[in-house]
């Protein structure tokens, strides 16, 4: 079994012209882990929502807004912000660099786009 999981072997997904997520592959079926770098608003129009998982960011660097149950909260490093399931959102960030944990494993089936 790995218990290390090197950045060279993270799989590095673009998710438009403003963010890119950094994924790590971990053996387990209840958690997963990445790191999301925003400049700029994400998604670019409407709203993101994750149908079957619960989200946790930990605000790394940087600073920004999200939008989350109807309300605007501006985040700085050190914060942290709690996804709940089904609640749409969207993040707009300077530089911002959010190490994103979830569970159960996320996948792309149930996140869906809103516009």
């Amino acid at each position: 079994m790995n218990y290390v999981f090197k950045k060279s072997e993270v799989n590095a997904v673009q998710e438009g012209s403003n963010s890119t997520f950094y994924e790590y592959k971990l053996p387990g079926k209840n958690i997963c882990i990445g790191v999301s770098e925003i400049n700029g608003r994400y998604p670019e129009t409407g709203f993101d929502v994750d149908e079957k998982i619960e989200g946790c960011w930990y605000v790394e660097k940087g600073k920004g807004i999200i939008w989350i149950a109807g309300q605007e909260y501006e985040i700085e490093q050190g914060d942290a912000v709690s996804v709940p399931i089904n609640e749409k959102f969207y993040i707009v960030g300077e530089s911002l660099r959010l190490v994103v944990a979830s569970t159960p494993i996320w996948y792309p089936e149930q996140h869906k786009h809103i516009d």
